[in-house]
Order: structure tokens, then C-alpha cells, then sequence
């Protein structure tokens, strides 16, 4: 064999091992779009009954620092003709109206939801 033969086996290998290392690092989860909206309703409706985001835990993680700093939902829509999905996570928007001391106020949200390797539900800041 010749030299330029011997370098291309070399740079061949290193790029495969190369990329049999790389593809261990970056993982991607498939997304439940079905459990991801079912979970936004059902932890939207649990903060509307006076749940903490904890009491949905294992099943559901939620990191709403609005809910767990203890403002009140009054009701919810969840506009899922507005969602949209990225393989892994659906983004999805949730009107919300609050009731509180001062009176009533409303907000849409963003929420960013997965479904494996668990269910997650975090705003989108």
C-alpha cells in the first residue's frame, strides 16, 4: 500500500470514531404531542383547583415561578391551533386569567412542553 492510501484509511477511521462518539453525546427524545397537550390541561386546571406545581410531581414537572410563587388562576384557554412542535418539544400558548387582591388580570403565556425522557412544563421567556 502507499502512503496516500495508508492516510485516507487513517482519516476515514478518525472520522468514524469520530462520529460513533458524537452521536452518543446528542440525544434526541420523541415528542407525545397527545400527552404534552393533555399535561398542559391537566396541570393548568390542578393550579386553577389550588395545587402546587410540587403536587404533580413525579408525573409532571412544572417550572412556573408565577404558580409556585402562589398567584391565582382563575381560568385557562390553551390555543392549540397557535402550537407548534420542534420534534422533542411543543410550544404552545395559554391564555390565562388571574384573580387577585387587586382584581382580575390576564396573560398569554408560551409554554415549552416535553414528553420524554418526562413530562416537562416550563414557560418561555
Amino acid at each position: 500500500m502507499n502512503r496516500i492510501h495508508l492516510r485516507r484509511i487513517a482519516l476515514l477511521s478518525v472520522i468514524s470514531v469520530g462520529g460513533i462518539v458524537g452521536c452518543g453525546q446528542a440525544r434526541s427524545y420523541a415528542l407525545n404531542t397527545d400527552l404534552a397537550q393533555a399535561s398542559v390541561e391537566e396541570a393548568m386546571q390542578a393550579w386553577v383547583d389550588g395545587a402546587k406545581p410540587e403536587d404533580l410531581k413525579p408525573n409532571i414537572i412544572v417550572g412556573d415561578t408565577e404558580w409556585s410563587q402562589g398567584k391565582k388562576l382563575a381560568s385557562f384557554e390553551i390555543l392549540e391551533d397557535d402550537a407548534t412542535t420542534d420534534g422533542s418539544n411543543l410550544h404552545i400558548r395559554v391564555k390565562r386569567k388571574f384573580r387577585g387582591e387587586r382584581g382580575a388580570s390576564e396573560s398569554t403565556m408560551k409554554y415549552i412542553v416535553s414528553t420524554s425522557p418526562a413530562i416537562t412544563i416550563f414557560p418561555q421567556q
